[in-house]
């Protein structure tokens, strides 16, 4: 069997039991932590259909967004130098990061195209935050792994962002987008409807090789991954997977996805 044959099975995690502190859920997530270190959050199916309809509307406004003029006052506007907030073209990707500190002290201020999504995206915020500060303490609370941070106090300085990325048009299925990382923080939760994801085999046990896993799509759930700190944080106990991002499969050109990167605290 070739790398390109082999499909990640990952645990699928309920929200609504893990929120409720189901023993058995909560070892099922310390289980897929200490492992793989990623897989799949299911929403209830209420929570899914509205995380889906604000999603794919913010998105669509991402995309009409991005398709401005690079030299557009929008995003010449919204450009910060030396920070991932705000508008960034990097190599060939175009992304907008919005500071989960801005909208919780109530300085959420969005370039002119995103305004009329402003309370979906704060929603999902919201949620998006929620969810994955659950999965973040329960993991904590069972490991007895001390982060004060994770309160959500407004005193305390945060740097989480929700981050929309656009790359348009996409080489052909299978080209190597961002090779092989980890995320920095303590988590991060992606939204994406397209096969995009590969997890490297065998790098926890220390090799290099260029054997993957292709990470499959299931409808009603999140994908969330361990971060570095995370990790570091737990002494080891959770591992902060090695994975890449690769061009779908599919006819459809453009990449239009969502990334919410948990750092709930100021380094």
């Amino acid at each position: 069997m070739t790398s390109a044959e082999r499909m990640a099975t990952l645990a699928v995690v309920d929200y609504e039991a893990l929120a409720n502190k189901d023993v058995g859920e909560v070892q099922k997530l310390v289980q897929a932590c200490q492992t793989v270190g990623m897989f799949y959050l299911q929403l209830q199916d209420s929570r899914a259909k509205e995380v889906s309809e604000d999603m794919l509307a913010t998105l669509e406004t991402g995309q009409a967004f991005f398709k401005l003029p690079h030299d557009s006052e929008e995003k010449t506007s919204s450009v910060n130098e030396g920070m991932e907030r705000g508008y960034h073209n990097f190599k060939g990707f175009e992304y907008y990061e919005i500071a989960r500190e801005d909208h919780r002290n109530g300085k959420l201020r969005l370039p002119m195209t995103f305004e009329p999504e402003k309370e979906r995206i704060a929603r999902l915020m919201d949620t998006f935050n929620r969810i994955i500060q659950t999965v973040v303490v329960e993991l904590c609370a069972a490991l007895d792994i001390d982060f004060p941070e994770l309160g959500d106090d407004p005193a305390i300085s945060c740097d989480t962002g929700f981050k929309l990325v656009y790359k348009a048009p996409l080489e052909p299925p299978g080209h190597v987008m961002a090779p092989w990382h980890t995320d920095s923080g303590l988590a991060t939760l992606l939204w994406n409807d397209k096969v995009m994801t590969q997890l490297r085999v065998g790098h926890k046990e220390g090799s290099q090789g260029e054997d993957y896993e292709t990470v499959p799509v299931v409808n009603g759930a999140v994908l969330v991954n361990i971060s570095d700190e995370l990790a570091a944080r737990s002494g080891g106990r959770l591992h902060s997977p090695v994975h890449r991002v690769v061009s779908p499969p599919g006819s459809n050109r453009v990449w239009n996805g969502a990334v919410y990167l948990f750092r709930p605290y100021n380094i």
